[in-house]
C-alpha cells in the first residue's frame, strides 16, 4: 500500500517519467491556447503587423503558458524567427505549409 495512490506508484508496468508527462501536458496547454486564439503555432507562417512589417518562418509562443485560463488572449506574445509581438498586433497570419 502506497501513502499517494493518486499516483499509482504500485500499478504492474507502470512506470513514472515526470520530465515527460510534463512536457506532454505543456504541449497540450499550449494546443488548446493555439485552437482558441486560431493560430497555427509551431507551423511556417507569413505575419503582417499593424506596423506594416512582415515575417516569414515558424510561428511560437514567445513563453509557455502553464494556466490556459490565465491567458489574456492581446497580451500573449508570439514570436517568429528573432522577433517578438504581441497577439494584437497582428493585422494577419497565413499558414504556408
Amino acid at each position: 500500500m502506497t501513502d499517494q495512490p493518486e499516483f499509482q506508484f504500485d500499478a504492474p508496468g507502470a512506470t513514472v517519467d515526470g520530465v515527460s508527462l510534463w512536457q506532454r501536458q505543456r504541449a497540450e496547454t499550449a494546443r488548446r491556447l493555439a485552437l482558441r486564439l486560431g493560430l497555427p503555432l509551431g507551423r511556417e507562417v507569413e505575419v503582417w503587423l499593424q506596423n506594416g512589417m512582415r515575417l516569414r518562418g515558424r510561428l511560437e509562443l514567445r513563453r509557455e503558458w502553464l494556466v490556459e485560463e490565465a491567458v489574456d488572449a492581446h497580451t500573449v506574445e508570439l514570436i517568429v524567427g528573432a522577433v517578438n509581438f504581441r497577439h494584437a498586433d497582428m493585422e494577419s497570419c497565413v499558414r504556408l505549409d
